[in-house]
């Protein structure tokens, strides 16, 4: 399939919003299209006065008499000054709602994509970079409808419209105005390309500083504790004047284009005065003629003005809009198939079966087979690195196997919707993140509809009411960024709370107790002990404390599965 450029891109997104386009588009030919015909009366004043025979476009006669011309000459000055404040209003309005409705559905649609994209993809781009893409490049899109998209149909009109009136007025004196357009036209094509690349490399560096302005921020406290400042200053001022350098190559190309379009045109003027001033002292063409030319010359020659400003916002915006098309272009390694159906759990059974998994050339797991019995506690023990997390991740879907199948109740998770999938499980990370929300709020992202009375048990299980409940807004209590104002293991229990929220069939919990002092760690281990009479617990693991309660016990060495509990585990290992 042929891929879309970026402004058909930029049109099928634009599609939804055709009419506000229609509008934008009106408004603005016809804010263009008002003062163009001021030469018109302007030119024939002149000659009223100077006793010249008058007319409008070869079509509608003026009175004769001075006085008579001058007042029907004010009407139409005055319609046209009420025509163009109003046109201008609607205008502005028309382009700004316009440019609302785009960046808003391509934001909402960007981020909606970045929501579906598996994990793989987000550690490829990193944070940094996909906030360029969703703040920066959409906004960047709105100059570039605004100035540029919309303005290019009107651009047509205001370079036809004057080049017809000229056409009309004297075509030979029209032949010297245009002589300047061809060799502008090549000028500026020579640059624009240029111009691009320059925008498109500081893009790309501006994008590596912001990432790494975000890491340098976001691991400030091991900056302090390693007294690294002056590296990490030295190295982000090294990409600064990366970028400050690749801005101003750009400022030079656009600089070019700015001298070479306005010396151009200003040679055209003055050709055209010239040669206009020689017809009028042969008789040939009237002053007043002569000034309404020249105007429409001036109005001719705008366009081509204004494309020094145009084509950087141009140029820009198709910078901006690559970048946004290349995100949704990617294509997710973990997705729904054609033919997926939502799961059913009955049971909550998991089985893997010849399950192999890696990251690159680097193998983690291989051939391994296991069987987790419903309504069970299993724990999953190892070394760092030994491949417990993949295990969870392949459980939870964030990856797939690379061979073999993962199933829960006998069906395998590439054939089920990953939203079915993920509504009937929970999963509570390694490292839990908090938001910048109340307690409440965070365990509500879980649950949205969830009660008061729900989310207070969800803490208790979670062993978090006690000290949720000392603080004086209790629930509501505002939480800072990653949770800065709560401990490790506070962190830790409102994410578990998050996770039994949703009363979930299948519990996945991956070293959920390894910020926890023993006293509250033993208090977890006794809720999911409770808790598997109605869901299948698989937890990471590596103190003894967690095996206490567990009805089976793995571990996880040399990408294998190799040791089984003493509790009638249905474990294989293959070799």
């Amino acid at each position: 399939m042929k891929s879309q450029s970026a402004l058909q891109f930029a049109f099928a997104h634009l599609k939804p919003h055709r009419w506000s386009m229609a509008s934008a588009v009106f408004w603005r030919t016809l804010f263009e299209l008002v003062p163009m015909q001021v030469p018109v009366l302007t030119g024939a004043i002149i000659d009223g006065l100077n006793g010249e025979r008058v007319n409008l476009y070869g079509l509608i006669h003026l009175p004769g008499s001075p006085a008579s011309l001058l007042g029907a000459a004010a009407i139409g000055l005055l319609i046209l000054a009420l025509a163009y404040g109003a046109s201008s209003y609607f205008r502005t309005t028309a382009t700004a709602k316009l440019s609302r409705k785009f960046i808003s559905g391509l934001r909402k649609a960007l981020l909606v994509k970045l929501e579906t994209l598996s994990l793989d993809v987000h550690n490829k781009f990193g944070a940094g970079e996909l906030l360029n893409r969703v703040i920066l490049d959409t906004q960047s899109m709105r100059r570039f409808i605004e100035s540029g998209f919309a303005r290019s149909f009107t651009n047509l009109v205001m370079i036809g419209y004057p080049l017809t009136m000229m056409l009309i007025m004297d075509w030979r004196l029209a032949m010297v105005a245009f002589s300047i357009l061809p060799l502008q036209l090549i000028a500026v094509r020579a640059l624009q390309s240029r111009l691009h690349h320059a925008l498109r490399s500081a893009r790309k560096t501006q994008s590596h500083l912001t990432t790494a302005v975000k890491e340098s921020l976001d691991g400030i406290e091991t900056i302090q504790a390693v007294n690294a400042g002056e590296d990490f200053t030295n190295k982000l001022s090294a990409q600064a004047e990366s970028l400050e350098s690749d801005q101003l190559r750009s400022n030079r190309y656009t600089a070019m284009i700015s001298s070479s379009v306005w010396g151009l045109t200003s040679l055209g003027y003055a050709l055209t005065w010239w040669q206009g001033g020689l017809r009028v002292m042969e008789g040939r063409m009237t002053l007043g003629a002569l000034v309404a030319f020249t105007s429409f010359a001036a109005f001719l020659y705008t366009p081509f003005r204004r494309f020094t400003n145009i084509v950087n916002i141009y140029r820009r915006g198709l910078v901006g809009l690559e970048r946004i098309q290349e995100i949704f272009a990617l294509s997710s390694s973990v997705e729904d198939s054609p033919d997926a159906r939502p799961l059913q759990l009955r049971e909550g059974k998991i089985e893997l079966r010849e399950v192999a998994f890696g990251y690159g050339q680097r193998q983690v797991l291989a051939s391994v087979n296991l069987e987790i019995m419903p309504r069970q506690l299993t724990v999953v023990m190892g070394k760092s690195g030994s491949g417990k997390s993949s295990l969870l991740g392949l459980l939870a879907r964030l990856h797939d196997p690379t061979a073999g199948c993962v199933l829960f109740d006998g069906q395998d998770l590439r054939n089920v919707t990953l939203q079915s999938l993920r509504s009937q499980i929970a999963v509570v990370p390694q490292r839990a993140f908090i938001f910048s929300d109340t307690i409440a709020g965070n365990i509500r992202i879980a649950k949205p509809e969830a009660s008061d009375a729900e989310i207070e048990q969800a803490c208790r299980d979670a062993e978090a009411w006690e000290f949720i409940h000392r603080l004086p807004q209790g629930l509501e209590t505002k939480l800072g960024q990653g949770g800065a104002n709560l401990s490790g293991g506070e962190a830790q229990r409102i994410a578990i709370a998050r996770a039994l929220i949703r009363k979930p069939r299948i519990l996945l919990l991956d070293e959920p107790t390894s910020a926890l002092d023993t006293a509250t760690e033993a208090a977890i281990v006794a809720t999911l002990t409770h808790l598997k009479r109605r869901m299948t617990i698989v937890l990471i693991g590596h103190h003894p404390q967690a095996m206490r309660g567990a009805d089976r016990v793995v571990t996880v060495s040399e990408e294998k599965v190799t040791a089984s509990s003493d509790r009638k585990m249905a474990l294989t290992a293959a070799a």
